[in-house]
């Protein structure tokens, strides 16, 4: 029979062993996949010259004649990269980017935009027709394995153009889901003159045009 002594020494080398095992074997009882050591609330970092304001965040940059892909100036912890066909000849973009409708957007698609990208071209371009894979907008925000559309609308001498819309599913990123392709709405347009305009993000698959 044990003593209330002999009792809680028992305790107490019990109690010693199952922490010496968890120590031993903390690695097998712990989550070890990407998913689980991964930081919740990381973001994607802000591009190189991004101006912030309160509203918004953008970027000018020059665009490549062969191709290539441009920061997506990160806002709302929304950022990525945003990849186009080659071009001719090279021109100068701004891209601003928010998660608000501070410049009185038009709604193209259904419901509300996650995401506008405001755009300003220098002066005319042809776009190609062939895009780089890889790249998009990133976000936790964003589901990967759900659908996203992207409209876009350019002003041209106060005209109002329509581009797009097409549909992609969001793959699983580094910062949460990615929509990429949004630069497929860039292949093969004509542009006669310096434009500015918007690509708006929504959720869900509002055309059956893909990315």
């Amino acid at each position: 029979m044990l003593t209330p002594s002999r009792l809680r020494a028992t305790i107490a080398v019990a109690v010693t062993i199952v922490l010496g095992a968890c120590a031993q074997h903390g690695s097998a009882l712990l989550p070890t996949s990407p998913q689980a050591v991964a930081t919740p609330d990381r973001k994607p970092p802000s591009c190189k010259g991004q101006v912030n304001e309160s509203e918004y965040g953008t970027l000018t940059g020059k665009l490549k004649t062969g191709g290539g892909s441009f920061c997506i100036p990160a806002y709302g912890g929304f950022g990525g990269k945003l990849n186009y066909p080659s071009l001719s000849p090279s021109i100068t973009l701004t891209l601003s980017t928010s998660t608000q409708n501070y410049d009185n957007f038009p709604t193209l698609g259904s419901g509300t935009p996650i995401f506008y990208l405001a755009f300003t071209t220098s002066g005319s371009v042809t776009f190609g027709g062939k895009i780089k894979s890889g790249g998009g907008l990133t976000g936790k925000q964003i589901i990967a394995g759900d659908p996203y559309s992207a409209y876009g609308e350019a002003t041209i001498y106060g005209y109002k153009v329509k581009f797009g819309p097409c549909y992609t599913t969001a793959t699983k990123g580094k910062y949460g889901g990615v929509v990429g392709g949004i630069g497929g709405l860039l292949k093969n347009e004509q542009i006669p003159f310096k434009v500015s305009g918007v690509i708006e993000i929504y959720s869900g698959e509002q055309t059956s045009m893909q990315c």
